[in-house]
């Protein structure tokens, strides 16, 4: 089954196609190589189209954490996945966390 999304990457619409089923993504058609963790990552925040998720939500839900204590890897993992997407399609939500810039189709 796939998630269809638009993207919003500075006025300009793209499509986000999420494939759970083969865990494989697609942007316009094509396919966009991520990594297990960042598979995890997006489908957290797809999840949440639009709506800004902590991170320590995104530690727990995508890898686990119980605790989140200081880590960087949130925002390590945020920064690769918007250079596959496109740098506006994740928005940082100030002293929150991050929000995936879509709208479900």
């Amino acid at each position: 089954m796939s998630n269809l999304y638009t993207l919003n990457k500075t006025k300009k619409f793209m499509l986000l196609a999420i494939d759970e089923d083969e865990q494989k993504v697609f942007v316009n058609g094509d396919p966009c190589e991520l990594t297990h963790q960042e598979y995890s990552l997006l489908l957290r925040l797809a999840g949440n189209a639009d709506k800004p998720v902590s991170r320590h939500e995104l530690l727990r839900d995508a890898w686990g954490y119980l605790s989140p204590g200081e880590t960087r890897t949130v925002d390590v993992h945020i920064q690769r996945l918007r250079k596959k997407l496109g740098s506006a399609c994740i928005e940082t939500v100030y002293r929150l966390g991050y929000r995936l810039c879509a709208h479900a189709v």
